[in-house]
């Protein structure tokens, strides 16, 4: 393997990984009938800028590719910080279980078709953000995985941006 190719193939790994944790929201979501609050979509959408950026990015080379990198690990600190955030609330408010302001960030069902609520209701979250923050995925906090993930995705862009500048040097 050429050396060259290892901060791509690190920014592939970011991107399955952005891509599954969007799918897996999803599935708790819909499949598992878990209501995510607004925290949540906002740590979607860090996910997903995540995500776009770092796609982004593969298309570009030198600083421009870097540059990217680096804006998509700034989402992705973002992204942690949201989660740290409602680790904290799941931590000292689930006995006070309080309503998080509704967001709805995209328009009602009738804008898309058949599929409107479906894909309007992704992007929207209502409830308690203390509450959703206390359910758990495989005996850990969702929030804890959360977090977990966006520091992973920050650390892995830090390390192929560096690759990168490192190995377009020689």
């Amino acid at each position: 393997m050429n050396p060259r190719h290892l901060p791509s193939l690190i920014a592939v790994l970011v991107v399955l990984a952005a891509t599954s944790a969007f799918a897996l929201a999803l599935w708790l979501q819909f499949a598992m009938d878990y209501t995510p609050c607004s925290l949540c979509v906002y740590q979607r959408l860090a996910n997903l800028a995540v995500l776009v950026i770092v796609v982004l990015g593969l298309f570009w080379t030198g600083a421009a590719q870097r540059g990217l990198w680096l804006l998509a690990s700034a989402y992705a600190l973002a992204g942690a910080g949201l989660a740290g955030w409602q680790w904290h609330l799941a931590a000292v408010a689930t006995h006070r279980v309080e309503r998080c302001a509704a967001v709805h960030l995209l328009p009602g069902e009738h804008s898309f078709g058949s599929w409107g609520k479906d894909f309007a209701s992704a992007l929207s979250g209502h409830g308690s953000c203390a509450a959703a923050g206390a359910r758990t995925l495989a005996g850990w906090p969702i929030t804890h995985w959360s977090l977990v993930f966006f520091l992973i995705c920050a650390v892995l862009l830090w390390l192929a941006q560096w690759l990168a500048g490192r190995l377009g040097k020689r």
